[in-house]
């Protein structure tokens, strides 16, 4: 690419007081296009690029340049502004708008360094872009993110401010009333009241419709914004207004919030054999499929009926509870293994006796979706010969993410290991493969009948055959 001919082409060591002096003059004299301090804050983002640099450097899986980091995340700002470029020259990096060279910024030693070049060339986009200049903080930390962590791998990435506090809430809990709602023209309406919790105890009923929170009319608000205002901390409650059918007045009532962890497991019978579905891993999954199993069982009344854990679409979810729902299969052995370049990386996990299902004959489905967390539950309990696997070869995302929380409250999902399945094959890009494949099958129900004929046999053919592969 060629370089552009300015006639002074800035060359940044420290940078800060330089680029720091050149801001102050364009709001002394007010130029055009100067951006708005109050919109954009570069000390704010220079303190999220040196702790995204330090973490990169300390936990990622491989070692990294982070001078190549830097580029990539400026190189981010493209899809904002595609007039800017980076290019290196030497040890250095030159930032280009428009063809034309703005600043040129030295190697620096450390992640600190190169968090205060990343303000530099922010600084001087910022000057010289207006497109750039016009976006929000949060919208040039997706950008400038999405970019760096685009030179690691497919499953490291950057969650802003919002979508951080989502999974936040999926993973861990968050405080709420219990209930679920759906979209209404006046606000929202509860289509399931979860019982033992706050709003049943309020005598919150289905097809309510909550029309104001804290006195704030609902009316017009997108869903998302609703769930926000009945969410906050568990030692607060929220007054709600329903308009209930029959009633011809407003109700209004003080409700209570708990810590609600959605549940990601659930039990039906069908024809004796216990089906239990696990939609993804958070904090409470491992107890609450040994509730779905305990309940199981009683509803058997002492007789011996088969389990089917389905685990089509999980995407995965938490490292332990993947380890704890297996143990709770297993008498003995090896769940998984994981190594990083981290020394913390490096772990093995095995199981403790006690199986839950007492060893009733077990299937296990999975599909193209099932991945990570899902995968490895899977894994174990097939190469242990615990389980037939039924279905369509896994995603094979075998590996792990550290999750780290930024200044803005963001998070960086960090790749810091790779799993291995009990029998020695990675299940990164292999995946698990199905000891009965059901891929244009016809007749599901007579692979299920195979599957759970080979669990009751102890036959786990598939993890034969990757023993022999080794």
């Amino acid at each position: 690419m060629a370089i552009g001919s300015r006639s002074a082409v800035k060359r940044v060591g420290v940078g800060r007081r330089a680029v720091g002096a050149l801001a102050a003059c364009a709001l002394l004299v007010g130029c055009a296009g100067a951006r708005s301090e109050a919109q954009i804050d570069p000390d704010a983002f220079e303190r999220m690029a040196e702790a995204a640099l330090e973490e990169v450097d300390l936990y990622y899986i491989d070692q990294t340049d982070p001078a190549d980091l830097v580029a990539a995340g400026v190189r981010g700002f493209q899809r904002i502004d595609p007039t800017l470029a980076i290019e290196p020259v030497g040890d250095d990096l030159l930032l280009l708008i428009g063809g034309e060279a703005a600043v040129r910024v030295a190697a620096a030693r450390d992640a600190s360094g190169w968090a205060d070049r990343t303000r530099t060339l922010l600084t001087e986009a910022l000057d010289d872009s207006p497109k750039l200049a016009a976006a929000d903080q949060e919208a040039l930390y997706d950008a400038f993110f999405d970019g760096l962590l685009g030179e690691l791998d497919r499953a490291s990435r950057y969650a802003g401010r919002e979508a951080a506090r989502e999974a936040r809430a999926e993973r861990d809990g968050f405080g709420g009333i219990g209930v679920t709602v759906e979209p209404h023209p006046d606000g929202a309406r509860i289509t399931r009241v979860e019982p033992d919790n706050p709003a049943a105890g309020a005598g919150l009923l289905v097809d309510d419709v909550i029309v104001a929170v804290d006195g704030a009319a609902l009316g017009g608000l997108n869903l998302r914004r609703i769930v926000e205002r009945l969410r906050g901390p568990i030692d607060r409650p929220v007054t709600v207004t329903i308009r209930r059918a029959g009633v011809a007045e407003p109700i209004t009532v003080a409700v209570g919030r708990t810590r609600i962890v959605p549940d990601t497991v659930d039990l039906r019978r069908e024809d004796g054999v216990a089906v239990i579905s696990v939609s993804s891993f958070n904090q409470r999954t491992a107890k609450r499929l040994a509730e779905a199993l305990a309940s199981a069982q009683a509803a058997a009344d002492g007789r011996r009926e088969g389990v089917i854990l389905d685990l089509r679409g999980n995407p995965g979810g938490l490292l332990d509870q993947a380890v704890d729902s297996a143990d709770l299969f297993l008498e003995a052995g090896l769940i998984s293994r994981a190594d990083g370049r981290h020394p913390n990386s490096h772990q093995r996990f095995y199981a403790e006796p006690g199986d839950l299902a007492h060893g009733a004959p077990m299937v296990i489905l999975i599909n193209g979706a099932s991945a990570s967390a899902a995968e490895i539950l899977a894994a174990a309990l097939q190469d242990q010969g615990r389980a037939v696997v039924v279905g369509m070869n896994s995603f094979g995302k075998g590996t792990i993410q550290t999750v780290i929380t930024l200044p803005n409250e963001g998070e960086l999902y960090l790749t810091w290991a790779r799993f291995v399945a009990p029998s020695g094959y990675p299940l990164q890009r292999l995946g698990v493969g199905p000891t009965i494949c059901t891929s244009g099958a016809r007749d599901a129900v007579r692979a299920l009948d195979e599957g759970l004929a080979a669990a009751e046999a102890g036959e786990s053919p598939a993890a034969q055959r990757r023993r022999l592969a080794m």
